[in-house]
This record gives structure tokens, C-alpha cells and sequence, in this order.
């Protein structure tokens, strides 16, 4: 296959990555401040509280899913499919096990999670407990059946899974709010979730069969070899993705078990916009990992390199406009989202973006790492991120409370980002002053620039309404526009956008 075809697969997939993100955030963010007024704070604070506690659970996926993404487009490129479909029975009876002992843990906790660990009201132990109790089956069928949206990953067909997610979550909250407005509150919320949750694990199911028929999609073998090859790689993954579970989630852990359970709300809120703006850039380099096995694969070293300097680039330059726009406006966003009472969760909001920023930047790296065979280098860093970050909220959670949170997983993320980037560079053989001038580091005194004029006219507008928020974002996004179409994109972006997109080509024109 020509380096072409894989290009084009990973702008596919990004594009629908982008379209995944923008429209599962906007949903969410119309959503939430129906859900948060109709349930009040105790309750909403409970459900993100406790799905905060039962993604910590859910690790007992050690990283399979990842191991299979990244196993599925290795077999898939070099015609493999024996060994795929041992390595797939295999992992399906692994997460059968795992799957048991996750809700077996969430079961027996239930009563000490809800009456001692978090600050929960008496009054509402009750629901609760079915809380707990809905989202330990929902968990179960997470760790079984989530597998084949990992599947779907691997064979880079991601606009299948993200076009699932699309709909499920649309689907999910709509319901939400005509359960909430129907009186059936936090319960009937996660109920309703969890079916909806478990429908789309069974149509990414009847997609994959009919992608790969030949795949045993009920598992017939174990083999001890594959449950090794699993296991080495997953490893690894699983300490990642506990670094990963880590933002947002510890701190709200933190936070309900020091302080009332009503500040939990308020930090999910600010993380929500925090979130919003680190899945934005992100989200350019998902497709990276699959598309990084299939160049290794093919001993193509050099096109890995390629693929981490543009990850960085173009991660940087869509960091750049949405932390700008949204840290400088989160006052008045949050106030027009979620109306008057929530100030605190802009400011949470203001001090997490800092950090997140340099995660970002940090994010072509460790998603390459993977896809070449190297998570163990993000391990490392996701250890000591994790003690970083838990020393540091609980320290600062205790002193300063619910800014202390924010400001202590901002400073840990900074401080691991930057460190990762530097060694990273080296291990990818990419001097380090070249990593710089490739990529958007090296201008980016130029494109911070149009943010002295959006905070030059936010000033003049203490309390902007929704139209001089739009007339800020807009006239920023403009000048911002015109200087990244000038001096950041050269003639292989356009190419390769333009080949999925080809009114892109006409942007050519404000180019250098």
C-alpha cells in the first residue's frame, strides 16, 4: 500500500474524529445545564462522583482495548487474519473474566462507597445505591462488549465508531432530559444511559462481523501465547490509561470525599470546559496510533517521524485559538451556559487550561509511542504523573479547596508535558531544534498574537452578552485564520486535506 493511501486514511479518520468531538461536546454542553438544574447540585455531583469511581474500576481493562487497536492494524496490514482472530478469542475471554470481578467490586463497595467514602446526604443514600448498582452491569458490559469498538479502531475504519458514538449520544441525553422532565430523575438518567450504551456495543458488534467475517466473534480458543502477547503490551496501556483516568477524575474523587459533595458540580462543570477545548486538538492525532503500525510494519521509520512533527503542529495550532478564545471568555461562557452561580467553575476552568495546553502538545508523541511498539516511555511519565498529580491535588485540595484541585493537576501536567516532549524527541531521533522549527513551537509568538486583541476587547466588555462574545471569538478566529493559512500551512497540508476535502484547495490562495 502507498504511503498515499495511508495518508488518506488518517485525514478520514480525523475528520471524523473532529466531527465526533464537535458534535458529541455540543451535545453534551446543551444538555448539561438542563440535567445539572433538574437534578440540583447533591445529585449531579453524586453521578460524576461515582462514574468518576467506576472508570477507575473499569481499568481492569489493562489496556486490552488499546492492545487490540493496535494489534488489528498490524495482522490487518500484513493479511494476518489468523493470528488476528486467536488474538481476538483470546482478549474476549480475558474481558469476560475482568468484566465479573469489575462489577463483583462495585457490588460489594456499594454500601461503603455511598454511606462513608464520599459525602453524600442521607436523605439520598437510596438512589445511590441503585446508581451503583446499574453502573456495576453497565460496566460488565462495557469490558465484554466495548472490544469490538477497538476492533473497528484497528481497522482504521473509525467513521464507523465515532458515527455510533454520534447517535448514542444524542440519544442518551435527549432521553435524559425527557426522563428528568418527567420526574424520573438521577435513577431513570443512568438506567436509561446504560441500555443505550449496551445498544450501541451490539450494532458495533453486527458492523464488525460484517467488515471481517471470517473473526470468531464468539470466543472458541485461548491461547497462552496471545494471552503473553496481550498482556506484555497491555500492561503498559493500563498504567497509561489510568494516567489518563486520572484528569478530572481524581480530583472530583478528592474533592467529595474533603469537601461537600455540591463542589464536585462546580469543578465538573470547569473540567467540562476544559475538556472540550484539550479533545479539540487532540483529537487531530487519534488516528495516528493505527496509522504509526501500519508505517512501522512496513519499516518506514522515516514516515514516523513525519507523523510525529505534523501531530505537533497541527495539535499546537488548534490548541492555540480555542485555549485563547475559551480562557479569556470563561467568565461569560459559563455564565451564559449555565446561568448566574457558577463563577467558580470558570475559574476552575481558567487554571486547568494552562496545563492542559502542554498536554496537548505532548499528545503526537505519546500516541506514536503506541503505535510503534513503545508505550512502556509513556508509562514512565504516566507514573510519575499520577504521584505528581495525587500529591499535589490532596496537598492543595486541603489548602486552598476547590482552586486547589485545578491548580494542582495543572502544575503536574505541565511539568510531565514538557519533560515528555523533550525526551520523546530524542527517542524518535528527532533533534530536538528540529522538532521546534517544524512545528507550530516555533511560531507560536506569532499565532499568541491575535490574543492580545481579544484581551484588549474583552476589556471593554466586562459582562459581554451572547453577541459580543460571538463578535470577540469571531473577529479573533478571523485574524488568527489569516495568519495560520499565511505562515503555518505549507503545500503537503493542503495536499492531503484537499485530497478528502477539495474545496480546501481554494485556501491556497492566502498562502505565503
Amino acid at each position: 500500500m502507498k504511503e498515499e493511501s495511508t495518508a488518506r486514511k488518517v485525514v478520514r479518520n480525523t475528520l471524523f474524529n473532529y466531527l465526533a468531538v464537535f458534535s458529541i461536546t455540543i451535545i453534551r454542553l446543551a444538555a448539561m445545564p438542563v440535567i445539572v438544574h433538574g437534578l440540583g447540585n447533591d445529585r449531579f455531583g453524586i453521578y460524576a462522583a461515582i462514574m468518576s469511581i467506576v472508570g477507575y474500576v473499569g481499568l481492569l481493562d489493562l489496556g486490552i482495548g488499546m492492545s487490540l487497536t493496535k494489534f488489528v492494524a498490524e495482522y490487518d496490514a500484513k493479511k494476518d487474519h489468523a493470528s488476528l482472530a486467536e488474538f481476538l478469542s483470546t482478549a474476549l475471554l480475558l474481558y469476560i473474566g475482568l468484566g465479573a470481578i469489575g462489577a463483583a467490586i462495585l457490588a460489594g463497595g456499594c454500601g461503603l462507597l455511598v454511606r462513608q467514602f464520599l459525602q453524600i446526604p442521607e436523605a439520598l443514600w437510596p438512589e445511590a445505591r441503585l446508581v451503583v448498582w446499574i453502573t456495576a452491569v453497565s460496566l460488565f458490559n462495557g469490558l465484554t462488549l466495548g472490544i469490538f469498538g477497538n476492533l473497528l479502531n484497528g481497522l482504521q475504519r473509525q467513521d464507523i465508531s465515532r458515527t455510533i458514538g454520534i447517535a448514542n449520544t444524542l440519544v442518551t441525553y435527549g432521553g435524559a432530559i425527557v426522563l428528568i422532565h418527567l420526574g424520573l430523575g438521577l435513577v431513570g438518567f443512568v438506567l436509561f444511559s446504560a441500555v443505550m450504551d449496551l445498544l450501541s456495543f451490539v450494532v458495533q458488534m453486527g458492523i464488525a462481523k460484517r467488515l471481517v467475517p471470517s473473526l470468531p466473534f464468539v470466543p472458541r480458543t485461548f491461547r497462552l501465547q496471545r494471552m503473553r502477547q496481550i498482556l506484555n503490551f497491555s500492561f503498559a496501556m493500563f498504567i497509561n490509561q489510568l494516567a489518563v483516568r486520572n484528569m478530572g477524575s481524581l480530583d472530583k474523587i478528592v474533592l467529595g470525599f474533603f469537601l461537600p459533595i455540591a463542589n464536585v458540580t462546580f469543578y465538573s462543570i470547569g473540567f467540562t470546559v476544559t475538556s472540550f477545548c484539550f479533545r479539540v486538538p487532540a483529537a487531530a492525532v487519534l488516528a495516528s496510533m493505527p496509522a504509526a503500525s501500519e508505517l512501522q510494519a512496513k519499516d518506514r521509520m522515516e514516515a514516523v517521524q513525519e507523523l510525529v512533527l505534523r501531530g505537533i503542529k497541527y495539535t499546537g495550532a488548534l490548541a492555540v485559538p480555542v485555549f485563547t478564545v475559551v480562557g479569556t471568555l470563561a467568565p461569560a461562557l459559563v455564565r451564559l451556559w449555565m446561568g448566574d452561580g457558577y463563577e467558580a467553575s470558570a475559574r476552575v476552568a481558567q487554571i486547568l487550561l494552562f496545563g492542559y495546553f502542554w498536554l496537548v502538545l505532548s499528545s503526537s508523541g505519546m500516541t506514536v509511542m503506541v503505535g510503534i511498539g513503545k508505550p512502556y516511555v509513556n508509562t514512565l511519565y504516566a507514573v510519575a504523573q499520577i504521584l505528581l498529580c495525587t500529591g499535589l491535588s490532596v496537598l492543595m485540595v486541603m489548602r486552598f479547596g476547590l482552586y486547589g484541585a485545578a491548580a494542582g493537576s495543572s502544575l503536574a501536567y505541565s511539568i510531565g508535558s514538557l519533560a515528555y516532549l523533550v525526551h520523546s524527541s530524542w527517542i524518535f531521533r528527532i533533534p530536538l531544534a528540529r522538532m521546534v522549527n517544524r512545528t507550530v513551537l516555533a511560531k507560536v509568538l506569532l499565532l499568541l498574537s491575535p490574543g492580545v486583541l481579544l484581551l484588549a476587547l474583552s476589556a471593554r466588555f466586562p459582562e459581554p452578552g451572547l453577541f459580543q462574545v460571538l463578535a470577540l471569538a469571531g473577529a479573533y478566529g478571523l485574524l488568527y485564520g489569516f495568519i495560520l493559512l499565511r505562515y503555518g500551512v505549507d503545500a503537503y497540508d493542503m495536499e492531503k486535506i484537499s485530497a478528502v476535502l477539495p474545496a480546501v484547495r481554494h485556501l491556497a490562495r492566502f498562502r505565503r
